[in-house]
């Protein structure tokens, strides 16, 4: 990406490969990134970070809005000298509000926060945040009737925690997620949730985000399944009852939906139909890509351009956002669909 950048191959391929502009996805704004064994910080970036970004696109002249009028530029189309970049915000951690919104707010940029209602009334918890503090504690995990790993040195527990995210997102079913977190917290004295000051936005505060206009709240499912290893009853009944809790919560049905996870083995052509049939404007994935015209048809599969903690410099933003590095992600196709 820096090659790209310096080179100036980005900036000039951006006609080709940005079309006509980009949705950004990230999770947590904050000043430092509290993951013990550092395996969650890419989810993170610092609101300094995210004020460098915004002022950059200014600069460069893009035309920061919000999702509906995502949906709008891709219905019509057509391309013009602006390009337009989508900010939007996955889960609902309270970080958002306290860190993302002064941003957001200090320089006018419409935003989108997808909210799993689950989280918020602790029907399901940030499991991969309460892994990482059973790992941290533990010298030796073993999962009943599953596997086991040793935790005894800091490289073993940063390979347990990846090990451990695999099995838990592609071999336990959604179902038994939870119980197994439960077991393992019980055996290792961890509380099965996550600090207060780690967690989501209570109601309370997802409605005084929503009281500002320059904010859209979206539907992120209930309880933050991978939709794709649900039955498509399930899937409609998950989409639904989110749209529904949020609706009852703050006034106003949501009109947007990210799928949580969001790749491909997480989202396809079922679930976006599944969330077109349930009314929702637009479906996010997390697939990296940029937006084009031909999504006009696929407004319910969107890629995009993940900024994390990993890539926070903002050449990188700058590069990923020119479209250049969508090919190189996605065995050469330059637009991403379901």
């Amino acid at each position: 990406m820096r090659l790209a950048w310096h080179t100036g191959f980005a900036t000039t391929a951006r006609d080709h490969f940005g079309g006509l502009g980009s949705v950004i996805m990230l999770h947590r704004v904050r000043p430092d990134c509290i993951s013990p064994l550092g395996v969650t910080r890419s989810l993170s970036i610092t609101p300094a970070f995210l004020e460098q970004i915004i002022l950059a696109l200014k600069a460069e002249g893009t035309e920061l809005i919000s999702m509906d009028e995502v949906v709008e530029h891709v219905k019509t189309g057509k391309r013009s000298d602006r390009r337009f970049v989508a900010v939007t915000l996955d889960d609902g951690y309270n970080d958002n509000l306290n860190h993302a919104y002064p941003v957001f707010q200090k320089h006018s940029v419409p935003f989108t926060v997808y909210v799993a209602p689950g989280f918020i009334e602790g029907a399901t918890v940030l499991w991969w945040e309460v892994v990482e503090s059973i790992i941290v504690k533990a010298d030796h995990i073993k999962i009943p009737n599953g596997p086991e790993w040793r935790c005894g040195t800091l490289f073993q527990k940063r390979a347990a925690f990846h090990a451990m995210m695999r099995y838990f997102s592609y071999t336990l079913t959604e179902l038994e997620q939870m119980p197994v977190l439960r077991h393992l917290c019980e055996v290792h004295g961890v509380v099965c949730g996550v600090a207060q000051d780690r967690d989501v936005m209570s109601w309370n505060e997802v409605r005084q985000i929503n009281s500002d206009p320059l904010c859209t709240i979206g539907a992120h499912t209930v309880h933050h399944y991978n939709l794709k290893k649900l039955t498509a009853d399930m899937v409609a009944q998950e989409m639904q009852l989110s749209a529904d809790m949020l609706e009852d919560k703050l006034g106003a049905r949501p009109q947007h939906f990210a799928y949580p996870y969001g790749s491909a083995k997480a989202a396809a052509r079922r679930e976006a139909e599944i969330a077109a049939s349930e009314g929702f404007l637009s479906g996010v994935t997390t697939r990296h890509g940029t937006i084009h015209a031909e999504h006009r048809n696929n407004l319910h599969a969107l890629p995009r351009i993940s900024i994390n903690g990993r890539f926070q410099k903002l050449i990188y933003a700058q590069t990923m956002m020119s479209g250049v590095t969508t090919p190189i992600a996605n065995a050469g196709r330059r637009v991403i669909q379901a």
